[in-house]
């Protein structure tokens, strides 16, 4: 069997699309390849190792955090042996330490390395300018100075990839006008069609848990992290929440910016849960105000359950997504009292019928994650 090597910088117990896609890669293709996975070894990851079947190759972390996130310390020798175990690399981080020493090792061992392009690293680093901590002490960095010493060497790792996969035409034209050249194929992610999917009983009994009514309910569901704009969710739905009191916001996931989640009776923090199906159920809209995005995950299964949504420009869509599927923000508009009022503007049951009724014919367009792993694998032949 052909032995494959699984590089990622990030790993459970975080959330992300990333560990996510890693996940299903797993559970679907264990018993086709030889997989291994060389992850940083984070605090309670060997429950999530043990729990999700993963076999694992670790690298030690280094003694600084971005927000919560603790970057994995390449070690030359643990990469150099797994790379030479493997008849191919595939980086699912290729802007990060492990992912990018990984790259450069492979090319070094002339080993075929392919990459997944996840997110838009020169956007999302600038972001984390601020949340930098060193030794416990916190360090603030311009986001121009960031850019100035990340970009040029994110270039130049991305190049040295044989193949690179993109979720959609969108983000390779992105990476393109960034300037990487490499061979490049488009990669969607996918959607347990199985999981998410309306359940009107389910529903019923979500509402009476929560104590929940007749009010309209919005709803955040992923990672509670700074480029996600939590704070900006929230303090949009508490200015709507002045003159509407007939209204709820749903958090699910956790994250540094759980800290900004204020005292109030209408917004219910669930944190992170094992089945958010069961609580997306009862989301009326949903709202994705990142800052960067390349093809959302959690939009993907609010597409796939019918859910109207409220969106920043910033949050690049999918290429099957129609615009009449939900309201888009610029990022002039990202002002609690311009985006309660589309809030408010969505509420209306004309706006409601419209969203669901365009949804409904986006549903069939999304592809199941077997579809897509199914995909995956006619890639890797190209290098067996």
């Amino acid at each position: 069997m052909v032995k494959i090597l699984v590089v990622s910088d990030t790993f459970y117990p975080r959330m992300d699309g990333i560990i996510r896609f890693m996940t299903e890669l797993n559970k679907r293709l264990d018993k086709k390849y030889v997989l291994k996975f060389l992850i940083p070894k984070l605090k309670d990851s060997q429950y999530f190792v043990k729990k999700y079947n993963f076999d694992v190759s670790y690298c030690p972390t280094y003694n600084f955090s971005i927000a919560e996130f603790k970057p994995g310390r390449p070690v030359k020798k643990i990469i150099t042996d797994e790379i030479m175990n493997s008849d191919l690399v595939f980086v699912n981080t290729p802007g990060g330490p492990i992912g990018a020493s990984s790259i450069y090792r492979s090319k070094k061992l002339g080993k075929p390395v392919l990459g997944y392009a996840h997110t838009i690293d020169w956007e999302l680093f600038p972001v984390f300018g601020d949340a930098f901590n060193l030794f416990n002490k916190p360090i603030k960095l311009k986001s121009k100075s960031i850019s100035r010493i990340i970009n040029p060497i994110l270039r130049r790792n991305y190049n040295k990839l044989d193949y690179i996969l993109y979720p959609n035409k969108l983000i390779r034209k992105k990476y393109e006008d960034f300037g990487i050249k490499v061979k490049s194929q488009i990669l969607p992610l996918g959607v347990d069609k199985k999981k998410f999917k309306k359940n009107y009983l389910d529903k019923l009994k979500i509402k009476k848990e929560l104590n929940i009514r007749k009010e309209y309910i919005f709803g955040y569901h992923g990672r509670l992290s700074k480029e996600k704009n939590i704070e900006l969710i929230i303090d949009s739905f508490n200015e709507l929440n002045k003159k509407n009191k007939n209204i709820k916001l749903i958090l699910i996931g956790d994250g540094p910016e759980r800290e900004v989640i204020k005292n109030n009776k209408n917004i219910i923090y669930l944190g992170k849960i094992e089945n958010p199906e069961r609580y997306l159920n009862i989301i009326d809209c949903y709202m994705l105000l990142s800052e960067t995005e390349t093809s959302s995950l959690s939009l993907m299964e609010i597409i796939q359950m019918g859910i109207p949504f409220i969106t920043t420009k910033l949050g690049i869509l999918s290429d099957n997504i129609s615009k009449q599927n939900y309201i888009e923000l610029t990022k002039q508009q990202l002002k609690p009292k311009i985006i309660s009022k589309y809030m408010e503007k969505i509420m209306n049951n004309k706006f409601q019928s419209k969203f669901k009724s365009a949804l409904t014919k986006q549903q069939a367009k999304l592809n199941d994650w077997n579809e897509i792993m199914s995909k995956l694998e006619k890639i890797f032949l190209k290098f067996e």
